[in-house]
């Protein structure tokens, strides 16, 4: 191995290795209801080896059309939960993001010296602590980073993209619906290289639309093809998403990664030393206005943000590959056994008394199974442990399967409004409720004739009809 190769190599496997131990000690990964629904629902593509076209879970939309736009993940994830449980999913998300990391630094180092690329690499990171979470975007994070890197260092040498994507399209447009963006991204490099071509802009417009026509030819081979496709437009367009917490415009009321980006990119353009093409900078904007628009965004700045300013940034500091002074080839068998060790410790050290939501797991263990089988009106944010625990919700986390008119319906009857409140109980049939102990709900059935709480924890209160509970 060459000594470039060897430099090359250490730094991102020491980078993805730190990333992927401290995601195993943080518990709080799992502190998310999307978790739970989508293992159960990769557990149901393994046992009936096909994919859902109807919804299973739910009482309020059962039956209705449904479909898994990320089956792929959610197998993986139902594999994982198989083979460890909770632990399982924190080594995949941990996996996931490691690997992730330590190609993202790969990459910056082809543009930049060592120190300014481990410093993009840490501000690129810090902006997707906030969706660090067990879910299927974590899974697809690996074919977000090495897509876009591919796109940047196709436009760095001059060329259209390699073939060799196409088949992490196909991977990707089954795991997380993030692929648009993919989809996207190539026709704005496609102008630029027609712009900086001039009069020579027909080749590299040939070979870039031959890439993008294959690439959404790929995204094509999901279950549902064409609606698979335009699944992430329909979600989009959603009007009643915005009441949702990751859906939330970006706060700076408290620190914020992407506050501090923002000031040392504008701090880097007044001083003039941070210059790229006007396309670029179109995409960098684009994703800074997606990300101010909605937080869950801040992911795709941290992601996507270092490639796009990789070049700019490596004019300032161009990349220097120092000869290895020692023989590094234990450095791989080295990390992977520490890799070992601390998977290992993760499985000695119990979870579940740091287990983020045991507090609403343990509400529900506390309500009779018979109490469990009848209609519950629940949070959003509990439908997914329901699920998990075999209690068929109100609502869940599937926002795209809902729908805009009974999301705003659910709106209403969780805001300060006792008659849609009510409107709702009889109408489903409602014989409890389960509801974080200081939503307005609570607050509601406190007061409501008729209702008394059953049980009382710090992370939620379950109400019961008087007439259930006298029985």
């Amino acid at each position: 191995m060459s000594a470039r190769a060897e430099n090359g190599y250490t730094a991102p496997l020491i980078a993805g290795l730190i990333l992927f131990v401290a995601l195993l000690g943080i518990p709080a990964i799992l502190d998310d209801g999307d978790t739970y629904w989508q293992i159960r629902a990769g557990e149901w593509i393994l046992a009936h080896w096909a994919f859902p076209h109807t919804d299973p879970f739910s009482y309020t939309f059962s039956g209705q059309r449904w479909f898994t736009h990320e089956w792929g993940a959610q197998t993986l994830m139902a594999l994982a939960h198989q083979a460890g449980g909770m632990r399982g999913i924190m080594v995949l998300t941990a996996l996931a993001s490691g690997v992730t990391a330590g190609l993202l630094l790969y990459h910056l180092r082809l543009f930049m010296a060592a120190v300014p690329a481990v410093v993009v690499l840490i501000m690129g990171i810090a902006n997707t602590t906030g969706s660090l979470l067990a879910r299927p975007h974590v899974i697809a994070w690996p074919c977000l980073e090495l897509w876009c890197a591919g796109l940047v260092l196709a436009r760095a040498r001059g060329q259209a993209p390699s073939w060799w994507l196409l088949p992490l399209m196909v991977l990707w447009v089954n795991l997380h619906g993030s692929f648009m963006l993919g989809l996207l991204l190539p026709f704005a490099f496609m102008a630029e290289a027609m712009l900086e071509a001039g009069a020579a802009w027909r080749d590299p417009a040939i070979k870039w639309a031959r890439f993008i026509l294959a690439a959404w030819a790929c995204a094509l081979l999901n279950p549902e093809t064409i609606d698979g496709l335009i699944f992430p437009f329909q979600l989009l367009g959603m009007t009643n998403l915005t009441w949702i917490g990751e859906w939330h415009p970006t706060s700076f009321g408290s620190p914020h990664p992407l506050e501090l980006l923002l000031m040392v990119l504008l701090g880097a353009g007044l001083l003039g030393r941070l210059t790229m093409p006007p396309f670029r900078m179109l995409l960098v904007l684009g994703l800074i206005h997606m990300a101010l628009k909605h937080w869950r965004h801040d992911q795709l700045v941290g992601i996507i943000g270092p490639l796009l300013l990789a070049e700019a940034i490596g004019r300032l500091a161009p990349p220097e590959w120092a000869a290895a002074a020692i023989n590094r080839r234990w450095i791989s068998p080295v990390l992977g056994s520490i890799a070992v060790v601390v998977v290992a410790a993760r499985f000695t050290v119990p979870l579940d008394r740091e287990q983020p939501g045991a507090g609403m797991f343990a509400a529900l263990d506390s309500v009779p199974a018979d109490l469990r089988a009848k209609p519950v009106l629940n949070d959003y944010s509990f439908g997914g442990q329901l699920i998990f625990s075999g209690v068929r919700p109100f609502i869940d986390s599937r926002a795209d399967m809902y729908g805009d008119r009974f999301l705003g319906r659910f709106r209403e009857i969780v805001s300060l409004n006792p008659d849609a409140l009510n409107a709702a109980l009889e109408e489903f049939h409602v014989s409890w409720t389960i509801f974080p102990p200081k939503s307005t709900t609570v607050f509601l059935l406190d007061r409501q004739p008729g209702w008394h709480r059953l049980v009382t924890n710090n992370k939620a209160v379950v109400h019961v009809r008087d007439t259930i509970a006298a029985r």
